[in-house]
């Protein structure tokens, strides 16, 4: 199989968690069943999430490419922005995942500015 194949269905896979994504949108209620979650177990399917971010952010900073870790941590401060917008406008506390979309683009932004002056 060849790099064509791969893109193909990297591709696909990066579309279906974006159509359960916006289907946890539009409808959260037909999404939570689609998407075979259980409401009961979410505080464990968050676990797995956030130990899958944190080896998203290690393998970045392990790859030593600035590029990656710019890209990567960009991608990264979306769950925080998005959970701090979400906790804000139904009135609860959001300071902690504002400072860690905040502390991902910081670190997005520094990374990007390093690949442009050269490193790698």
């Amino acid at each position: 199989m060849g790099v064509p194949v791969v893109i193909t269905l990297a591709l696909i896979g990066a579309m279906i968690p974006a159509y359960i994504g916006l289907l946890f949108a539009l409808s959260p209620a037909k999404a939570l069943p689609q998407a075979t979650h259980r409401l009961e177990l979410l505080p464990l399917v968050m676990a797995d999430r956030y130990a899958a971010l944190a080896l998203f952010a290690l393998t970045a900073a392990l790859s030593g490419n600035m590029t990656v870790v710019a890209v990567t941590f960009a991608i990264l401060a979306v769950p925080g922005l998005g959970d701090a917008v979400i906790y804000a406008r139904a009135g609860h506390s959001y300071r902690k995942h504002l400072a860690a979309g905040l502390g991902a683009l910081l670190v997005s932004v520094l990374a990007l500015a390093a690949s442009m002056n050269g490193a790698a």
